[in-house]
């Protein structure tokens, strides 16, 4: 079989080379086949070989075929088109069997197939369980399985926009930073604080599809809540001393990252403003939600460190609301503005700065009236 399928394809152009070979492993799959793990070698060679060949285009035999821009489209519709006539029981099993290749697609810089995957991402929603395998995979290929950063991996953006922001929202989600259970590995961090930092259009990059995919979801609540409670989860493992899972120059790491992505992100909530991409990153009710996780994350009785770091987060959290709020890149809710007045007042430590920034939500007259009267 596999001699047969593969002289065929290699007999034909595009784009009917990719059509056969998508039609095969949609057919393959929906067998009752050996789920993809148990494949015998030869099986899972010829289908790795039809997928770099006549999909991802990176030969393994002979001089690489570049796709024009016009046959890229192309490739990207056919994509589409196995995903959404693939028989329901079979699209995640075709997924995983095509786009355990991600892998593969992110190291040969592979542009359509990332896109094709990011929007698949965005229209599966970032934070399915679906979507967080996919991630959890990335994540152990290129920041656990090696110690450095990949170069690889530092280029996502500049190759897939969409994937990277995508991407990252399905990672905050699976790694919450709500405790020694949920850090994010240390490389991933470093990553993502660097995308952030050095593009401020990464965290709009689903937005901007929301004209065309109504389905989204941004990065932006997700990174602001590692921000938040990061200090505080960081400042509780030091606590820890000889139990901590991990050292205190790791967690000092941990912190220089967050805070270069906090500033990322107020970097962000300007440009999103100046390309009139909101309101939409983040909403009000992503803030409450953020101080209501902090609150369970912080100790009952915090010690003088803990209490420190409970102001960092606090005053972050403050920070994002305002600058949302001035730029207009936030969806209001006085609902949750006031849930959150409620909450800072009467269960978190007491943080000036946020106490200001709320009651200026919810009185943004009072200053004015005030100078008035005087």
């Amino acid at each position: 079989m596999a001699g047969n399928i593969l002289n065929r394809l290699f007999r034909l152009n595009f784009p009917d080379c990719t059509r056969e070979a998508l039609m095969f492993l949609t057919s393959f799959i929906s067998q009752d086949c050996p789920t993809i793990p148990g494949l015998s070698a030869n099986t899972e060679q010829m289908i790795v070989e039809i997928c770099q060949e006549f999909v991802l285009f990176k030969s393994m035999r002979g001089p690489q075929k570049k796709l024009t821009e016009v046959q890229e489209l192309h490739l990207l519709d056919m994509i589409c088109k196995c995903f959404s006539e693939a028989p329901e029981k079979s699209k995640y099993r075709i997924f995983n069997l095509m786009f355990g290749l991600v892998s593969l697609a992110l190291s040969v810089r592979c542009t359509p197939v990332l896109f094709c995957a990011a929007i698949w991402m965005q229209e599966r929603d970032s934070l399915s369980p679906d979507v967080k395998g996919l991630t959890q995979r990335l994540v152990s290929d290129y920041c656990l399985l090696y110690p450095d950063p990949s170069s690889v991996f530092s280029s996502l953006p500049s190759v897939s926009p969409l994937f990277a922001c995508n991407f990252v929202t399905s990672a905050t989600s699976f790694y919450s930073f709500a405790g020694a259970d949920s850090l994010p590995p240390l490389s991933l961090l470093q990553h993502v604080s660097d995308w952030v930092y050095k593009d401020n259009t990464m965290c709009c990059e689903s937005l901007r599809q929301a004209t065309i995919h109504s389905a989204y979801t941004t990065p932006f609540p997700g990174l602001t809540g590692w921000c938040v409670r990061g200090p505080v989860v960081c400042c509780q493992l030091k606590e820890r001393g000889p139990d901590c899972p991990i050292s205190n120059v790791h967690i000092e790491q941990l912190l220089q990252c967050l805070n270069k992505l906090h500033l990322a992100l107020l970097q962000s909530l300007v440009f999103t403003a100046s390309v009139n991409l909101s309101p939409g990153l983040i909403s009000a009710s992503d803030l409450a939600h953020i101080g209501q996780t902090l609150h369970v994350v912080c100790s009952p009785k915090p010690k003088h460190e803990e209490l420190a770091a409970c102001n960092i987060a606090l005053e972050r959290l403050a920070q994002i609301l305002q600058v949302a709020s001035t730029t207009r890149t936030y969806i209001p809710d006085r609902g949750k503005i006031k849930e959150m007045e409620i909450l800072a007042k009467e269960k978190l430590p007491y943080c000036r700065l946020l106490n200001m920034v709320l009651n200026k939500q919810l009185n943004p007259d009072a200053s004015i009236k005030g100078r008035v009267t005087s």
